[in-house]
Parts: structure tokens; C-alpha cells; sequence
């Protein structure tokens, strides 16, 4: 059987995936900005005439990770379970 988190240990997993959350979207942005230059050194978009970069690719899985880390951070509560008689 699992050990039900307190509400202290939940709100510090919750802030934990919330910082992370935010951490991964603000790397997700650096790369985005790195390959926005990449595209303009080549002098083409990603994809359309050249394949894309690896900067591309970091960007769309940092983003997609970010937005996971604060959905887990959002969840519901859990609630206590009922006693059984």
C-alpha cells in the first residue's frame, strides 16, 4: 500500500513541478531564439527547403515538457479515500 502524501509534501512536489515547469519553458525559449537565428543564417525556414535543426527539435520538446511539468503541477488534490466498514 502506498503512503498518502501530506499536504506539506504535496505542496512542495506541486511547487517543485511548477519551478521545473517554468525552467523548462524559459529553455525551451532560448533554444527557440537560437534556431530563429539558425533559420536566418541559412536564409530558410526549417523544414521547408533544409531539414530541420536540432535547436528546432530542443525547442518544441523543451516546450512540450514544460507544459507537462505544470499540468502535473495543476492537477486536483488527491482526496482522502473513505473508510471501508
Amino acid at each position: 500500500m502506498r503512503r498518502r502524501l501530506t499536504s506539506d509534501e504535496d505542496a512542495m512536489l506541486r511547487t517543485g513541478f511548477a519551478l521545473l515547469g517554468v525552467i523548462l519553458l524559459a529553455s525551451g525559449a532560448l533554444a527557440f531564439d537560437i534556431a530563429r537565428g539558425h533559420m536566418a543564417f541559412l536564409g530558410d525556414m526549417c523544414g521547408a527547403q533544409q531539414p530541420h535543426c536540432g535547436w528546432c527539435y530542443a525547442a518544441a520538446g523543451l516546450a512540450a515538457a514544460g507544459l507537462a511539468a505544470l499540468v502535473a503541477a495543476a492537477r486536483p488534490a488527491p482526496r482522502a479515500a473513505k473508510a471501508r466498514i
